[in-house]
Parts: structure tokens; sequence; C-alpha cells
């Protein structure tokens, strides 16, 4: 049996406008050290963020929403990009090739004051495992899927994409479109570090964490929300997020009640938030609800990287 209705109303102006608002005012979880006027990003903005969430809910409801997080979050940023005033945007998605073969891609070169920048960015969901000493270091942090590695992400960053518009082939292919050269590189991490409910507190030196983010398997899931939520009153109570939704803080009413009964079982991972029951107020705090096998995968996953090293 559901133990909740599914949230539907991500493209909604209100809900882009709340993504546009976090990602200028979001800290990345790890930076590549560059210090620009990218961080934050409100540094860069101009223009109305409502007048930006109107014009990308008529895009995506003429043209489609995004369906993958990732390239949602890209479409965010981008429009961010073309109504700054501080910033121009000279190319996104600049395919790099070796002849016919796609090696990769340059996500953003922008114009800043004084230089040009080669920009990577991404959103990710990453869970620390493992014992406090683990999660000191960034191969203890994996994504849901457990395919994906905080470790394994910064080194792609640091050793191939930040790099490639320094190779000859990308080169090139900034030359093909007419851009000038980057003079220095920048890579961005955004999203949330979850933390293992029981044992929090927890991770590698110089990670941001800014969202209070906790995991538990669908087994530990509602002693994870008893606990978790043993501050809080029975004004507030649970919402369940559709993934999409995933990216900025929800804003709205409770749906659930703070004791949920039973859960369903997710096929990957479900989100829940914690907010008031009786008024419109941002999420507390999230709750992600892993599938029983995630431990042992994500520790299988951890052991890889470590025998790797």
């Amino acid at each position: 049996m559901p133990t909740s209705p599914v949230l539907s109303d991500a493209n909604h102006r209100d809900a882009i406008e709340r993504e546009l608002q976090w990602l200028l005012e979001a800290q990345p979880i790890w930076s590549s050290g560059i210090d620009t006027d990218c961080v934050p990003l409100m540094k860069i903005c101009n223009g109305s963020v409502t007048e930006i969430a109107d014009s990308l809910a008529n895009e995506w409801a003429w043209h489609g929403a995004p369906k993958r997080l990732g390239r949602r979050f890209e479409s965010l940023l981008t429009a961010l990009f073309e109504q700054s005033e501080h910033v121009k945007l000279l190319g996104h998605g600049i395919v790099v090739k070796d002849q016919k073969q796609t090696i990769g891609e340059l996500d953003y070169l922008i114009e800043l004051p004084g230089q040009v920048l080669h920009l990577e960015v991404a959103i990710k969901f990453y869970a620390g495992i493992g014992t406090p000493i683990d999660r000191t270091n960034t191969s203890a942090w994996i994504g849901p899927s457990c395919q994906d590695r905080l470790d394994l992400k910064i080194s792609h960053l640091n050793t191939h994409q930040l790099t490639m518009s320094q190779t000859s082939l990308g080169r090139r292919s900034i030359a093909d479109e007419g851009l000038d050269y980057p003079t220095a590189s920048l890579g961005l991490i955004f999203g949330y570090l979850i933390e293992p409910w029981s044992d929090p507190g927890h991770r590698p030196i110089g990670l941001n964490i800014s969202n209070p983010s906790y995991w538990a398997t669908h087994q530990e899931a509602q002693a994870a929300m008893r606990h978790l939520s043993r501050p809080y009153s029975t004004d507030y109570g649970w919402t369940r997020l559709e993934r999409d939704q995933w990216i900025a803080p929800y804003t709205g009413k409770a749906t659930l009640p703070l004791v949920i009964k039973s859960l369903e079982k997710p096929a990957q991972a479900d989100c829940y938030v914690l907010t008031s029951r009786r008024g419109l107020t941002t999420e507390k705090l999230r709750l992600f609800v892993m599938h029983d096998d995630y431990a042992n995968e994500a520790h299988k996953a951890m052991q890889m990287s470590l025998a790797a090293q």
C-alpha cells in the first residue's frame, strides 16, 4: 500500500524559482580551489529570479523538462549565466572529438572581468558509509547506485575534465567555435553529503555540508524517522519527494504524519523531508531511504577503491 501521494509539481514556477535561489546561495560540496566570482553564484546574477523561473517553466511546459537531475541542474545554471551582468556565457557543452570519436565536452566557457574561465559543474548525492575514520576519506562517500563515488568524481574532474580545455584537441574544438582560450579552469560539485542517521558528524576535511541530510536502509527507516524527528512536535511530518525535486530544499506542508506505520520499499532510494503540517515551511532535514542491500553494495564499492590505491 502506498505510504503517500508522490508530489509532481517540480516544474511549477515556484519550485523552479526555489531551485534557482538555492543555486545562487549554496556553497558547493567541493571546489577545485580557484577563487572566482562564480562562488557564490549570487555575485554574478542579474535580473529577477522570478522572471528566469517563469521563462524556464514556459520552456519546459512546451518542450518538456529535463528527465535527469544533472540535466535539470545544468538548465538552471545556464539560465542564470544567460541573465548575468558580470559573466558572459561564451560556450556551453562544447564537444571535443578525436577525429570522429567524441572524447568529452566542456561544460562552460564564460568570460569574467580579466579572464576566460573553463567551468565544469555537477550535482551529486553521496552517502557516507563505514566507520568514522572511513568517512574522513572521499572514497567512503557513495552514490545511491553504488556506481558513483566522490573520490572517483574528484579524480575525473582533476585529471580529465578540467585539463581537457588545455589539450590540443580541446583547444582545436574551442577554436572551431571561434572562442577565446580559457586562462583558468574551475570544477564545482554541488549537492548533498548524506550522513548515516545513527552516527553523523564525520566527513573529509575541506568539504561543505549545508543542508542536514541522512540515510537509512529500508529496514532502519522507521527507527531513523523516530530518532531524527524527536526534537519536533506532532505539528511536523514527512513528505516523500519525486526525484526531480531533490535539488533544492523543499518548501510546503507535510503530507505524512511524524510516525509512519509502513514505508514502500525503494527501487534504489527515496527521499523524505521533514516539514510542518500547519503551513508552508522549508524542510528541516531530509532522510534518504536506501534499498536494504545498499550498505553491502556500498561497502564493496569502498573496498574496491581502497584496494586500488
